[in-house]
């Protein structure tokens, strides 16, 4: 009908290859229901048959599954060719906290979505649901196994993902075969094609629908102002939206554009997309500022440029990937030409490693010295390597493919072999240097407003969910990506000579005391009572000269049940209560979600303060509380952990 009808996967054959996002009809902004009800009813009768929902989709976590109920009283009342035919995505994995979105992905919390969205789709089994978003609180394994189960029980037929990676991908097909997927693409946000995904699930046979095709709510007024787009447009007397679509359709077969609408004129023109026949020359003009193929491709392409233009005969040519010059393994600084890819988590301690190569004559490229963003330093390298400059190490974070290629397709387009050298520091470690930098620099554990205020300034103070995002995105360095060497350099925490005090840290609620009223802690200073047999054990620690220090999480504070004089009062009275020296009291008084600091149990941010500040031997460490948050504390500040019950018997 429109010469671009085509077969999309698990959707079947699709006449008009487009689907209608119910996003704007559904949130802030949006029209009275029965102008979104024509809406979609107009978009069908254009010929579209795939609506994209959420049980999200609604003004706030009152108005939640306002979408699908959009949806479902359209097809309730659509006979066209059959309700059946059109058919209804929706997503869960997001919650709403007024105006935010926040991802949750707890078993508990997914299943509950699911039974709401079957009600207000009015089905007994969902046809296509999609994972919105990965929660970085949750172990992934635990989400995909239960959208796996949901999909066992028959709630749901076929199951996808969005906001994703091949990664993400590859470990959720493990559970569940992986129908669809729904990244945000665009000549605007190209990202799923320069890091392979794109052509990754176009080689998997996997549907690819692409959300914000024109750019979104915010970007689509950029469209027009393109050199690129507005002459073609012209050409062929469309818009430069019309052609902006038609080359995301170009990009490949497997692509199906998600166009939010709110006008029936939007619809029309979205499919009046359709009928572009884009040649050889458009396709160029295209793919020379909007290329979708892998960032290494293109960018190497503008590399050789560089070379003709700017190097004429000087012999530095491009190394193809079958010939990459390999180094020697673990190898520190070195006399011979190498581009030295330092990467790791934030704290990995990729600055003391950087220290060497400085010293060795390296040239430093550092986002956080520089400013800017990672994609910046590239052209610096480039100008560096083209003055001559054969010997320059990058410090970032580096989590992925993409944000490595251009540095390693930069490098090798001088014949300059890459050298990554992987900071291997778990999460804990990770934690604990960037507490002792804050400790070092601030002397005290900053909460999560002093981290916002002094990061502004101290790029080395990331915030806790800076970390987890790393880690949710971070890929591996892989052969395949052109690297001539690989090393792994494990961390390792370095102890203090000097610190020779022995410590004994001690959880509160539950370990030492009990309220009288049978709260969970204290809101009152004489609501208390110290626990059987405490007062005698710790007697015996301290005459064999270990210190005591209080360390305890009071998120009560945080929340407006506790004020801080009378936490503070009842932390005292406990003191009192033991009648033994209480060396520090030491606590985290800020929110226990999300969690905004590294000094909140099981994170390791007190305890490095307290090692620090009082010269406390590891190998005499003791931590004694009654979760397992204290023991995942004990276990990441390196102390011996013992449980409140079996250390106060005996």
């Amino acid at each position: 009908m429109y010469g671009r009808g085509r077969p999309v996967g698990e959707l079947g054959h699709l006449s008009v290859p487009l689907g209608l996002g119910l996003l704007r009809l559904s949130t802030e902004g949006r029209p009275d229901a029965c102008s979104a009800e024509r809406l979609i009813h107009f978009a069908l009768l254009c010929g579209i048959r795939l609506l994209d929902t959420a049980d999200v989709y609604g003004l706030d976590e009152r108005d939640l599954h306002y979408g699908e109920r959009l949806a479902r009283r359209v097809l309730e009342q659509w006979s066209a060719d059959g309700a059946e035919r059109v058919r209804v995505i929706t997503k869960v994995g997001l919650t709403r906290r007024g105006t935010r979105w926040m991802p949750n992905g707890r078993p508990e919390h997914l299943r509950a979505s699911v039974q709401r969205s079957l009600e207000a789709l009015g089905q007994s089994q969902l046809e296509l649901l999609l994972l919105h978003a990965r929660d970085p609180q949750v172990p992934y394994e635990e989400t995909l196994q239960a959208l796996a189960e949901l999909q066992h029980e028959g709630l749901v037929r076929h199951l996808g993902l969005c906001n994703t990676s091949v990664l993400a991908i590859e470990q959720a097909q493990r559970h569940f075969p992986v129908s669809c997927v729904q990244n945000e693409l665009s000549v605007l946000q190209r990202r799923s094609g320069a890091d392979g995904l794109l052509r990754w699930t176009g080689d998997a046979g996997i549907p690819f629908l692409a959300h914000r095709p024109l750019g979104g709510h915010k970007n689509v007024h950029r469209i027009p102002k393109s050199k690129v787009l507005q002459p073609l447009a012209e050409r062929h007397g469309a818009t430069p939206h019309q052609v902006a679509l038609a080359a995301l359709l170009e990009a490949a077969d497997h692509v199906l554009p998600i166009v939010g609408a709110t006008r029936g004129e939007s619809v029309m023109s979205s499919i009046g997309a359709l009928g572009l026949k884009l040649d050889v020359s458009d396709r160029t003009a295209l793919a020379v500022s909007y290329s979708f193929a892998p960032a290494s491709d293109s960018l190497s392409d503008s590399i050789s440029a560089l070379q003709e233009a700017n190097l004429g005969s000087s012999g530095r040519v491009m190394v193809g990937a079958q010939a990459v010059q390999r180094l020697a393994p673990n190898c520190g600084p070195s006399q011979s030409p190498e581009v030295v890819l330092l990467m790791g988590i934030q704290g990995a301690g990729k600055s003391e490693q950087v220290a060497a190569y400085l010293e060795a004559g390296y040239a430093r490229l550092n986002r956080d010295e520089l400013g800017g963003t990672l994609d910046g330093l590239v052209p610096r390298l480039v100008s560096l390597l083209a003055g001559g400059a054969n010997r320059v190490v990058l410090d970032n974070t580096y989590p992925t493919r993409i944000s490595r290629a251009p540095v390693i397709a930069a490098a090798r387009g001088f014949g300059v072999p890459v050298r990554c050298r992987l900071m291997d520091t778990s999460l804990p470690d990770a934690q604990w240097n960037i507490a002792q930098r804050m400790t070092q620099r601030y002397g005290v554990p900053l909460g999560p407003e002093e981290l916002k205020r002094f990061g502004k300034q101290d790029p080395n103070l990331p915030p806790p969910q800076a970390l987890l995002r790393w880690l949710g995105s971070y890929e591996p360095p892989q052969w395949d990506e052109g690297f001539a060497a690989i090393d792994v350099v494990s961390f390792v925490r370095r102890r203090d000579p000097e610190h020779r005090h022995k410590g004994l840290l001690l959880d509160v609620d539950g370990t030492l005391r009990a309220t009288l009223s049978g709260a969970f802690y204290p809101r009152h200073p004489d609501d208390q009572r110290l626990l059987p047999g405490r007062r005698e054990t710790l007697r015996r620690w301290v005459d064999d000269g270990y210190r005591l220090f209080f360390v305890s999480n009071q998120s009560g504070v945080a929340s407006g049940q506790l004020s801080l004089p009378v936490m503070q009062a009842c932390f005292l009275r406990t003191a009192q209560l033991l009648d033994l020296p209480v060396q520090e009291i030491s606590y985290c008084p800020h929110p226990a979600r999300p969690v905004g600091c590294f000094c909140r149990k099981p994170a390791p941010g007190l305890g490095a303060y307290l090692i620090q500040r009082h010269q406390l031997d590891i190998d005499q460490l003791v931590m004694v509380g009654d979760m397992e948050s204290d023991a995942e504390f004990a276990n990441n500040i390196g102390a011996d952990f013992h449980y409140a019950d079996d250390f106060f018997a005996g």
